[in-house]
């Protein structure tokens, strides 16, 4: 069986249903997103420790696996976007396709803009792979990836390419012809790119830079080609062919190859230890990965077992880990021979081995605070949840119709009902229950002008407007933002459950939530009708973002507080709705997400070494993080209150796995206090302010107890209760 057969075959076992660049693409225009019990510990225990898997490899226990088209009814569409079947293999296409996969770019509008493999760009054209070994472009506001077509691996004959498997780590791209196929199995951290020839083809690689030297004195069928740019690179075949240089910026094969062609970058140099350490794993070929998580209430477990091929063993794999990896890895075998590859999100190390291991220490959390309310603060609190409830309007039509602003509403509802519950104001808590449950009721039955349907495409739930409309909702019929729109939702769900249960057990009402907990948050390749964690990126850690719009610097994410937000909600809905093994898993992800979150988009949080000092030192975070740049910048406008405020919002127990104490105290001097004085208006102002809470209550309390106008997802409930009780 051909190699590349073999790729296909392991990685559809392994499938879940789940610079500046020279071609940098304009982003669509999108609407401006702007502010547009008392005795009950702060941490619930969950049961028992349970074991999931990221990949098929164990039934993982559902949300749910009914029919969304059966509980919804007429409420049932198909996306004016559809699935492009040219470029999405046949067996991707039976199942749920991802729409916020690190590969996405892979399958949308020709499928030429780049993806990002770690620690390489690449663009999958009709009849090449373009790989690019980046450099950095650094700005005080972004930092950014230079596109070079450093080499292209030309397939000639071919049709065109589709994707024709996926898992969690990794996409292979199917490249058909008459008289030529190719496989390209993109796994994320591989120090090689590897094109797999079915039939024999004469091999023809050309570069943009000129070939100053080719070294073929390694062993058959692989050659050290130093180029004019300063790097080398390694070209290896498996089949025992000379490679020769052709004019100034080509290689060619002696005679036609079969099997594996792999390239590596080396170094920008010499250096023979490099060479040494990749030339040992030459013939171990990654084509794809699985995900083991075990979660308790003290710990999370994070196993990967990458899948290999070729004729090395398995023990010899090399891989790239990202910063946040280096900093948990445990028993991993460093080989720094490798040297440090340059990427965005800073410089991977190599390691070897077909396994990593490493752990995230679960933080107590729960629908309370992390610390109870003096009697003083409660005394506060009970005037300040009397007001906010009351002020909750009764007529939902006033409400906001789109699915982000009217989620935020209805959160902010029950936010102000937990913390009256939690102090004793009854009478409160009961108005502001009936107020969201009221508000809540059109969305379930479908009765509200933008009321959510099945998309039977992309199979999701988006809004009516979104399912024609490109640039309605945020992009949400794109699949923009999910996570955070359901988010919001959930986290009313949950606190619905936990004070009038008996309202989400009407029917319908529980399978409606269910539907949106399964669209962003489905740990189950069981459900054949929503993907499996539609937004998380295992290998970065964190959350995508950005849907079905192609751009040049492939995927991105802004908020990664309203990201910690839906998982969140979705471990509180879990939970609360006695489903302890799929809160676990949640909760375990949850925890990666914060500590990504920390190290990408928190400047000298956890690491001070991420980015160039040029952009590190100018400002605290990153606005947007995409899969090839860091951007100081907001999708809806540049004033710094909007670049932190949108990585703090909104505040609820969980902003305590985010906002750090040493970190804000060392930030809020530097750039905080300046950013919270020159905010033009007093919710921006806020949202920064309240950092400071988990340095100085009293000195927050004093800047914040006389706010009148808050975000529209916060109140001075809320506010004041995550001041008393970070």
């Amino acid at each position: 069986m051909p190699l590349s057969e073999r790729i296909r075959k392991l990685a559809e076992k392994f499938s879940g249903p789940s610079a500046e660049h020279s071609e940098q693409q304009t982003p669509p225009a999108l609407p401006p997103r702007g502010e547009a019990d008392s005795s009950e510990p702060p941490h619930q225990p969950l049961p028992a420790a349970v074991k999931r898997h990221s990949d098929a490899a164990d039934p993982r226990l559902p949300w749910s696996v009914s029919d969304p088209r059966a509980l919804l009814g007429g409420r049932v569409g198909t996306n004016s976007y559809p699935v492009n079947r040219r470029l999405v293999g046949a067996s991707v296409a039976c199942k749920p396709v991802p729409t916020n996969a690190w590969w996405q770019n892979l399958v949308l509008e020709q499928g030429d803009h780049p993806v990002v493999t770690t620690p390489y760009i690449v663009k999958c054209l009709d009849s090449a792979v373009v790989v690019c070994a980046p450099k950095p472009l650094v700005q005080e506001t972004y930092v950014n990836s230079i596109w070079c077509d450093d080499w292209r691996v030309h397939i000639e004959g071919c049709s065109g390419h589709s994707v024709a498997a996926f898992d969690s780590l990794s996409a292979t791209v199917e490249y058909r012809g008459e008289a030529t196929a190719a496989t390209v199995p993109l796994v994320r951290g591989a120090p090689y790119i590897t094109v797999v020839f079915d039939s024999p083809a004469l091999l023809s690689l050309s570069t943009v830079h000129a070939i100053i030297g080719v070294d073929g004195s390694h062993g058959s069928g692989s050659a050290v080609v130093r180029l004019n740019s300063g790097s080398t690179w390694l070209v290896t075949c498996d089949s025992p062919v000379e490679l020769q240089q052709n004019g100034m910026s080509a290689l060619v094969s002696s005679a036609p190859v079969v099997g594996a062609v792999r390239l590596a970058l080396v170094s920008d140099g010499e250096s023979p230890q490099a060479l040494a350490a990749l030339l040992s794993a030459k013939d171990t070929i990654p084509v794809g990965g699985a995900i083991d998580v075990t979660s308790n209430d003290d710990e999370a477990v994070f196993t990967v077992d990458w899948i290999t091929q070729g004729s090395g063993p398995s023990d010899r794999l090399l891989m790239c880990a990202l910063p946040h990896h280096q900093m948990a890895l445990t028993d991993a075998c460093w080989v720094d021979d490798v040297g440090k590859y340059w990427t965005s999100m800073g410089h991977v190390r190599a390691i070897r081995g077909s396994q990593w291991r490493w752990t995230e220490t679960i933080e107590p959390l729960g629908f309370s605070g992390q610390n109870r309310l003096s009697a003083e603060d409660r005394a506060v609190l009970l005037e300040f949840v009397h007001a906010d409830a009351s002020s909750l309007p009764e007529d939902c039509s006033v409400l906001p119709q789109d699915p982000y602003f009217f989620g935020k509403a209805v959160a902010r509802a029950m936010r102000i009902a937990l913390i009256a519950d939690e102090v004793g104001d009854a009478a409160s808590c009961g108005l502001a229950v009936e107020r969201a449950k009221s508000w809540l009721a059109p969305w379930v039955d479908g009765s509200n002008s933008d009321f959510l349907v099945y998309d039977d495409e992309w199979k999701g739930m988006v809004s009516t407007r979104g399912m024609t409309d490109p640039a309605a909702d945020f992009g949400q019929g794109r699949y923009n933002d999910h996570h955070f729109h359901y988010g919001y939702f959930i986290y009313a769900a949950a606190a619905l459950a936990k004070l009038c249960p008996e309202w989400l057990e009407e029917p319908g009402r529980r399978e409606f939530f269910d539907l949106l907990a399964r669209d962003y948050c489905d740990i189950s390749d069981a459900d054949e009708h929503f993907p499996f964690m539609r937004c998380f990126e295992f290998y970065e850690g964190h959350s995508i973002a950005s849907g079905l719009f192609p751009f040049g610097d492939s995927r991105n994410q802004e908020s990664t507080s309203e990201a910690i937000n839906a998982y969140y909600a979705a471990f509180l809905y879990a939970q609360v709705t006695g489903r302890s093994q799929i809160a676990h898993y949640v909760r375990a992800i949850l925890q990666l997400e914060a500590r990504s979150s920390r190290v990408y988009w928190h400047l000298g949080d956890l690491t001070s070494d991420i980015y160039p000092d040029a952009f590190a030192k100018a400002q605290a975070v990153v606005g947007i993080l995409w899969s090839s740049k860091a951007d100081y910048t907001t999708w809806f406008g540049n004033n710094p209150e909007y670049i932190y405020g949108i990585q703090f919002l909104p505040y609820t127990p969980a902003m305590a796995l985010l906002l750090k104490r040493q970190w804000v105290a060392d930030i809020w001097p530097k750039f905080l206090e300046k950013v919270a004085r020159d905010s033009e208006t007093e919710s921006w102002r806020e949202m920064i302010n309240l950092t400071y809470a988990v340095v100085d209550k009293e000195a927050t309390k004093e800047r914040t107890i006389k706010v009148t106008e808050h975000d529209d997802g916060n109140s001075a409930s809320n506010s004041y209760y995550w001041i008393a009780t970070v």
